[in-house]
């Protein structure tokens, strides 16, 4: 029999795409249901249509969510679309179902103006749609003694809602020099508020909040999924803080989930420590373009405050991306850069995997040049390398979808 793939439209439809998401993915949890069913009404920019199946006969076999985020690269803002809760029926897998349902997104995305896809997937399958492993992991591994030997002089206790907006600010405040994340508002936070239960926050003797951060035992140790600090002298605090419910728990080892980009990350670097980077070859988190042209032309910003502050920004020089039979001339004039199709100087011949890994900051841009032994100018190289400088790309696990 034929099915029919399309967004939900009616709320029999929904809720038969709920079910079957939340069975799949948490044996039909009342809690993942219960955000499942308030997403639409709560998570920023979502719409129904943004809730995807696959349907036979009344009977949905197949279903997705989408949720519509932007994403920071220095100073360009991208539209991205995380694809999660990908589901098939039982009696229904290994029939196409999810590579339709993956398509009809994905066109969906080109037709709303979607600059690139995110989605955190099993291993060896969302290859084949052009996704390419982008998010690598960062861990920084702590001895629960080595972590108590901190001081924490404020007051701490659990999160409330009213302290959303206080962990949003600084939460802003110090993903700045982050990569791939989020762009966050406090209806992301409220959004998933019941989900994630576990915030703590620190005060000071005035209650005003200095630093937050969420944690959970995992087997012998405490998994801290993100952490804010109103400055970077209070780090030593929220170490002290985590230390102190690690040993409350039994726990050997504080685990702290953050990117070396951030100052808290940093600050853990001074200290005994093991800092860890775990990739997953063809799973975890990718990223796959949706429009190419419309992200290269809206990394223009970026790429001129980059050159700007560089010894490229006198020089009038261009290179060319030859990526899966498209071509795009990249133009730098004394700092003015510009875009267009077409064949130009410097050739450099990339996978649309190999432009994403650029695009991020995932891999060096030297590594890539000497791959294809490209035959490039070297004031072009120095362009090149300049607009794609290496990076640590990252979502917080709390923005995963």
């Amino acid at each position: 029999m034929e099915i029919a793939v399309k967004p939900v439209e009616s709320s029999d439809e929904l809720r038969m795409a709920i079910e079957l998401m939340a069975k799949a993915h948490t044996d039909g949890d009342e809690l993942a249901t219960r955000w499942l069913e308030s997403c639409a009404a709560q998570y920023p920019g979502y719409r129904r249509e943004h809730t995807r199946i696959a349907i036979r006969r009344h009977e949905v076999l197949g279903a997705l969510r989408l949720t519509t985020d932007t994403i920071r690269i220095g100073e360009t803002r991208l539209k991205m679309g995380g694809l999660g809760w990908v589901a098939t029926a039982a009696h229904y897998q290994r029939r196409g179902v999810c590579r339709q349902l993956i398509e009809d997104t994905m066109r969906y995305m080109r037709e709303n103006g979607y600059h690139v896809s995110m989605l955190f997937g099993i291993v060896d399958f969302y290859h084949r749609f052009g996704y390419v492993t982008t998010l690598a992991d960062y861990t920084v591994r702590m001895d629960t003694m080595e972590a108590l030997s901190f001081d924490n002089p404020f007051r701490e206790h659990p999160a409330k809602p009213g302290d959303v907006a206080a962990i949003q600010k600084i939460h802003n405040a110090n993903d700045g020099a982050s990569v791939c994340s989020l762009i966050r508002s406090a209806g992301h936070i409220r959004n998933k508020w019941s989900r994630w239960s576990e915030w703590r926050v620190l005060k000071d003797e005035r209650g005003k909040l200095v630093a937050y951060y969420l944690a959970r035992p995992d087997g012998d140790s405490l998994q801290v999924c993100e952490v804010g600090v109103d400055y970077p002298g209070i780090s030593a605090a929220v170490v002290s803080a985590a230390g102190r419910v690690a040993e409350h728990e039994g726990l050997a080892q504080v685990r702290f989930h953050v990117p070396p980009s951030n100052a808290f990350g940093r600050f853990l670097s001074h200290f005994r420590s093991v800092h860890e980077m775990r990739v997953d070859r063809d799973s975890g988190g990718m990223m796959a373009f949706v429009n190419i042209a419309e992200t290269l032309e809206s990394m223009i910003p970026e790429w001129e405050s980059r050159i700007g502050q560089s010894a490229v920004r006198n020089l009038r020089t261009e290179c060319t991306l030859l990526v899966n039979g498209s071509s795009y001339r990249i133009r730098s004039n004394h700092g003015a850069v510009d875009i267009a199709p077409g064949i130009g100087a410097s050739k450099v011949s990339l996978s649309q995997g190999d432009l994403m890994h650029l695009v991020t900051g995932y891999r060096y841009a030297e590594d890539l040049l000497d791959e294809r032994r490209s035959l490039i100018s070297t004031e072009a190289r120095a362009l090149f390398t300049t607009i794609f400088p290496k990076r640590a790309p990252y979502v917080w696990m709390f923005d995963r979808f």
